[in-house]
């Protein structure tokens, strides 16, 4: 006789959320409310699953595969090797922005082999936050930190590459 796991899949998207930057600081229920709304998803290498300049509409982490981030930098309507800008494996995140802002997608985020994603869709993620003020702070606050982290990188990028350039 062979048992049947019910309700393992979403415990491990819990936990996978815990490890992410993004989330550390919720507790386990209050990381468990956001892993209610998570869609686990099984796609195909090759998927397009954002397209840039799109209105994008969910944050996803790769539970299992890996995928290649590119930008069509000379607008011919292709995504070259070499417009490839990166490549994001097993445990990280992409599309977080959509959660937060109406601005449409940077780049193209494709599968490099076939992936099991988890996707947390803005509608329901808003819905939750509107339910839950000491989340949403936590979640929003969260999101600051990371954005905050990206542009001082960023910025100490940009400040190497300019006393290069002299």
């Amino acid at each position: 006789m062979e048992l049947e796991l019910t309700g393992f899949g979403e415990f491990e998207g819990v936990e996978l959320l815990q490890k992410l930057h993004l989330f550390q600081k919720l507790t386990f229920d209050e990381t468990s409310r956001l892993g209610s709304i998570i869609q686990y998803m099984d796609v195909p290498a090759g998927t397009i699953v954002i397209e840039q300049n799109a209105l994008g509409d969910a944050l996803y982490v790769i539970g299992k595969g890996a995928v290649d981030v590119s930008r069509d930098a000379d607008e011919d309507g292709t995504h070259g090797e070499g417009e490839v800008i990166g490549s994001l494996k097993e445990g990280e995140l992409f599309g977080e922005m959509s959660l937060i802002d109406d601005v449409l997608t940077s780049a193209r985020v494709t599968t490099a082999v076939p992936c099991r994603l988890l996707k947390m869709p803005r509608a329901a993620f808003e819905a939750l936050l509107a339910t839950d003020d000491k989340l949403a702070v936590k979640v929003y606050r969260s999101f600051i930190r990371t954005m905050s982290d990206r542009l001082r990188r960023a910025n100490a990028q940009l400040a190497k590459a300019t006393v290069f350039q002299k």
